[in-house]
């Protein structure tokens, strides 16, 4: 299924922005300091890029033609979906709530940054790890090609709204990262 490949794509996306993530999470831990800029891009690629655009697509595209196929357990199975996403939802808005004091080098906020950011990517890592095993075989196993076709427009005119693609957004921020920490 194409949109299965879509979504695939974009969780190789996200695991690359989770592995800079970890990075910079690694090193505010051993300097006692963050890089309060380099920190806001990563939490906002997670918050527009994750929790919005990416997120979008699997709760308001995929999510209503999978609940209208399912039957039984294969139900159970995707509520898992929804309860995981509003995990991170509630990891990233501490996350973000943690950043200005840590940016002023305030220990508690650098503490609980680098605990939330720790286990915001151990959660997003679980979470892609979790659709690709579970989610996207029972997709491929209930849906069909006409699915198929009217997901990928989906995937299209989410792109359209949010005005790039994730994998887009994801070459960007790894460029400006990469310029960013460049040694002169």
């Amino acid at each position: 299924m194409r949109a299965l490949q879509v979504l695939a794509r974009e969780h190789a996306a996200i695991e690359r922005c989770r592995t800079h993530f970890a990075r910079e999470t690694a090193t505010i831990a051993g300097r006692g300091e963050a890089d309060a800029e380099a920190v806001d891009r990563l939490i906002s690629f997670f918050e527009v890029q994750v929790d919005g655009h990416h997120q979008e697509k699997e709760e308001r595209v995929l999510m209503p033609r999978l609940l209208a196929r399912a039957r039984g357990e294969d139900v159970l199975t995707l509520e898992t979906l929804a309860d995981e996403h509003g995990q991170q939802r509630r990891l990233l808005a501490q996350m973000r709530n943690q950043l200005e004091g840590a940016a002023y080098g305030e220990p508690n906020s650098l503490a609980v940054l680098v605990r939330c950011t720790w286990n915001y990517l151990r959660a997003q890592r679980e979470h892609s790890e979790w659709e690709g095993r579970t989610l996207f075989p029972l997709a491929a196993r209930i849906l069909d090609a006409r699915d198929d076709r009217a997901l990928v427009r989906g995937f299209r005119s989410v792109d359209e709204l949010f005005g790039t693609s994730v994998l887009d957004a994801e070459r960007a921020l790894a460029a400006w990262l990469a310029e960013r920490h460049a040694t002169v």
